[in-house]
């Protein structure tokens, strides 16, 4: 891997959008959840971008498209960027799942035995829950995938392994698991979100830290900000007073901004 600071002004120059993850790239890794037994209740405390990033981030959309993203739910990332968002700013929610862009939402179309599948996965999570199993916190609200947050715990992927065999990925997000279909991930969202702009997926430069983003580095031009954990064609690392994320947008800024 390169550093970022060895891209060449041909690349940079090719560039019509850049993918931000969210959690450990944009804002500090930390979701707080809390629900009851039942579900009826449900606590979710999670970091927001700083002032200092968004106004970093209004001024490279004037020169380069935006796209966010994550594994987290649409509402979520559209109130993460509510302040720039605009026809330049795109979203890619639960893993690739669930695409804004053009003022448009694109989802995959799924059998009622992926539901179903999913629905047995949660079931049998519950029924850890209920045990008082207490390294299960709770369930993020998606539509196509399934996040628990917990610790790391074998129990999950064998019950994944159990009901779906190898239809479903079980990916440890360092707070939990996200579970869904292999059939859709970061890298396919990626290459359609580049179909649907007409560009190539090498035009929109991706970041990320962790395995969710693995594939998406791979299609685009990825950076990775985490290169001991998954790799890209290029790397940057987190400093004490910045994300790996604010470091690229910062990088970006001032290669266009010098133009």
């Amino acid at each position: 891997m390169k550093n970022l600071g060895e891209i060449t002004k041909e690349e940079l120059d090719s560039l019509k959008v850049v993918t931000f993850d969210i959690d450990g790239v944009i804002v500090p890794v930390g979701t707080e959840i809390k629900e009851n037994v039942v579900g009826t209740e449900l606590y979710m405390k999670s970091q927001r971008p700083t002032l200092e990033f968004m106004e970093t981030l209004r001024k490279l959309k004037k020169y380069i498209g935006l796209n966010f993203s994550s594994g987290r739910n649409i509402l979520y990332l559209k109130s993460l960027v509510n302040s720039i968002f605009d026809s330049r700013v795109s979203l890619q929610a639960e893993n690739g799942n669930i695409t804004l862009v053009n003022n448009k939402i694109i989802h995959p179309e799924y059998t009622n035995d992926y539901f179903n599948k999913l629905r047995d996965i949660k079931e049998k999570i519950k029924e850890m829950i209920v045990a008082s199993d207490k390294r299960i916190r709770g369930f993020e609200p998606k539509l196509f995938i399934l996040t628990v947050h917990c610790e790391e715990m074998e129990e999950i992927s064998k019950i994944v392994k159990d009901i779906a065999g190898d239809d479903f990925y079980c990916l440890w997000t360092n707070e939990g698991y996200d579970i869904g279909s292999k059939k859709t991930t970061k890298g396919v969202a990626i290459k359609n979100l580049a179909e649907t702009l007409e560009i190539e997926p090498k035009q929109i430069m991706t970041t990320g830290n962790n395995f969710n983003d693995a594939e998406m580095l791979q299609v685009g031009k990825g950076v990775t900000v985490n290169p001991e954990r998954v790799e890209g064609e290029y790397m940057v690392e987190r400093t004490p007073e910045k994300l790996g994320g604010e470091i690229v947008a910062e990088f970006l800024l001032k290669y266009f901004e010098s133009k």
